[in-house]
């Protein structure tokens, strides 16, 4: 069942909410870890990046469904670890998260949100679906991958100004 935007709750997360975030991001990621894998070194700076990025969720009936931190740059916002619940995945949720960032990015007068994401996962189209372009390809050196010899990460743009 796809949720309307006013089952949607969105709002900036409380540090009390780490524990079920932490939950909601192993489960959303746990599919691709056959594709790809951070190497150790990516995981040490993830775990630090976390400490100083905005982080959002998504609260369906009061239990939150879904994840996304951003950043902020001189010239955009940048999305990080959007992670949607495997049990609320295709219900509009990703998209409710990612319009709450392109309205924060206009109300900071950033032109546009920016996020990269591995090719070999198939996400670019959905992306694309969301309003986002490729902007730049390259090889990955930050995961590896049991699966593929090469992964690319897809830089990706949405224009909001």
């Amino acid at each position: 069942m796809k949720q309307t935007p006013a089952d949607i709750h969105i709002r900036d997360a409380r540090s009390d909410d780490a524990e079920r975030v932490a939950v909601i991001s192993e489960a959303a990621f746990a599919p691709l870890r056959s594709i790809y894998r951070p190497t150790g070194a990516t995981i040490a700076r993830q775990a630090e990046r976390a400490q100083t990025g905005t982080r959002l969720v998504a609260e369906i009936d009061g239990e939150i469904a879904a994840t996304v931190q951003y950043d902020q740059h001189s010239d955009h916002l940048h999305l990080i670890g959007l992670a949607v619940h495997p049990d609320y995945q295709r219900r509009g949720i990703a998209g409710c998260l990612l319009e709450e960032i392109c309205q924060r990015a206009i109300l900071l007068a950033q032109p546009a949100v920016v996020l990269v994401t591995i090719k070999e996962t198939g996400n670019v189209p959905l992306f694309e679906k969301l309003g986002f372009r490729v902007t730049h390809e390259e090889v990955a050196t930050w995961c590896v991958s049991e699966t593929y010899p090469l992964l690319h990460d897809v830089k990706m743009e949405r224009v909001v100004l």
